[in-house]
């Protein structure tokens, strides 16, 4: 029997709560049937006949997961993750090599690189086969940066259920984060642009630059692009700073320029007018449904399209998120959450639980408006997300009753937390998304809500609690 990352994804599920079939295969977007298959595996391993049991087994022990990731197997799409990977960083790969080190044969890896084809041909890229050499990916260096780079944000998401063999990619990646203080460099770069601060912006320039630094030796006329006088000028302290550090050429400068223009929070709007009309067509038909009448202000479509544009990303490249949902809140609140999601769910027919719950708590805000919570004074927090936009962070921190003041704590990405940890000494750590932190040994200070959040969640923070007005 081969254990893959949904059976993973499955057991971290499991880890948290117990869960019906239906609201697996919801959290999963998966079908019930496969849920069940899936289910059936994890029974045998775990030598239990239910659902409960996995639970239970999995509570007990949790580091047997750990154990079992020694055995995962690949999936089609974690092969071709891998193959794309050794692509990075080599102009030609053996794919007999391959084949030995993950298990498979040749032909299937030939058969996993056909499915790329319509991606590939997307970015004007071409694998192609050189006789007793291996593969090469054929195409202009830049349309080759431009997928490397998506593909690494779809990498660095999917770490968590990726196979152990992987682990070499990150921790190179790590050893490039450490050396070259990746972390302190993207803080600067937020600092000198008006970009929004969230992980998949975080991300798109944290894979620019290991790009950059891995593919130096691979030039062509495609990278000779660079700023022109008007453009360096107006973004002159930015360069500066990019010069400074002596990892970019002038493309890679052009790249994270370009990058920053597309990116301005004000110009979402104007950079995507028909997303912008989808999400008014959105706000419009959850009117209708509920009955109610939402105000469409600037912020809540900022928000709205910040959420589809990477809907539209995760579609392209196959990714599928998922949120584990909170089964044991109040029906107060899980009666209105649970209509709108199910509005949703019709309205997009196919998005992963995550967006279903982002978009969800997004639109309930402006529909529902809670009561104000307020607890006086934690000081010392650190938020940890991974890709919640901050302004719905600050909402759920004022939902479990922060200060509304984003400079009373401290927002910290997931893929950050490491560095933060080495420069900060926060109290308590907050986190609303479904994280793994074994390693930073933080359990004492550590704090975790789900979607949706309630009245109640607040009382989580009793211990760490000064003072409650």
């Amino acid at each position: 029997m081969n254990v893959t990352s949904i059976h993973f994804k499955i057991m971290y599920c499991l880890k948290r709560n117990v869960y019906s079939v239906s609201e697996l295969a919801d959290i999963l977007n998966i079908s019930e049937f496969k849920t069940k298959r899936y289910l059936k595996d994890l029974e045998y391993l775990f030598d239990g006949d239910s659902i409960e049991n996995i639970h239970n087994k999995i509570s007990k022990t949790p580091k047997i997961i750990d154990k079992l990731r020694k055995k995962q197997s690949f999936t089609p799409e974690e092969r071709r993750m891998y193959i794309i990977l050794k692509l990075l960083k080599l102009d030609i790969i053996n794919l007999s090599q391959i084949s030995e080190k993950i298990g498979v044969t040749r032909r299937t890896l030939t058969n996993d690189l056909n499915e790329l084809k319509e991606i590939l041909e997307k970015f004007s890229l071409e694998i192609k086969n050189l006789t007793r050499y291996g593969i090469i990916l054929e195409g202009k260096e830049s349309d080759k940066r431009d997928f490397f780079k998506l593909y690494l944000i779809k990498i660095f998401l999917e770490q968590k259920y990726l196979p152990e063999i992987f682990d070499e990619f990150f921790i190179e990646f790590y050893k490039l984060k450490e050396t070259y203080k990746v972390y302190s460099l993207i803080k600067n770069i937020f600092k000198l642009t008006n970009l929004p601060n969230n992980t998949f912006v975080s991300l798109n320039i944290e894979s620019i630059t290991y790009i950059s630094i891995l593919r130096t030796e691979f030039q062509d006329s495609s990278t000779d692009k660079k700023l022109d006088e008007d453009t360096e000028n107006k973004w002159i302290e930015l360069v500066d700073f990019l010069k400074k550090t002596s990892l970019y050429s002038d493309f890679d400068i052009y790249l994270l320029i370009e990058f920053s223009m597309k990116k301005f929070k004000t110009n979402l709007l104007k950079m995507y007018p028909k997303k912008a009309i989808e999400a008014i067509n959105l706000i419009k038909y959850i009117e209708d449904k509920l009955r109610v009448e939402i105000k469409i202000t600037k912020e809540l479509l900022n928000r709205i399209l910040l959420i589809t544009i990477v809907m539209d990303y995760k579609q392209s490249f196959n990714i599928n998120e998922f949120y584990i949902f909170n089964n044991s809140i109040g029906e107060a609140y899980l009666v209105p959450y649970k209509k709108i999601a199910d509005l949703l769910k019709k309205y997009f027919g196919q998005l992963d639980s995550f967006d279903l719950a982002n978009l969800t708590m997004t639109l309930l805000n402006v529909v529902y408006l809670d009561i104000k919570k307020e607890i006086d004074q934690l000081k010392e927090i650190a938020v940890v997300y991974k890709f919640l936009h901050k302004n719905l962070i600050i909402d759920l921190c004022e939902d479990v009753g922060l200060k509304s003041d984003v400079n009373s704590y401290h927002l910290v990405s997931a893929f950050d937390l490491e560095a933060f940890l080495k420069e900060n000494n926060p109290k308590v750590i907050l986190t609303f998304e479904d994280l793994d932190f074994s390693k930073y040994h933080i359990n004492d200070r550590l704090v975790e809500f789900n979607f949706p959040i309630t009245k109640y969640d607040k009382l989580k923070l009793k211990p760490f609690i000064e003072k409650i007005i």
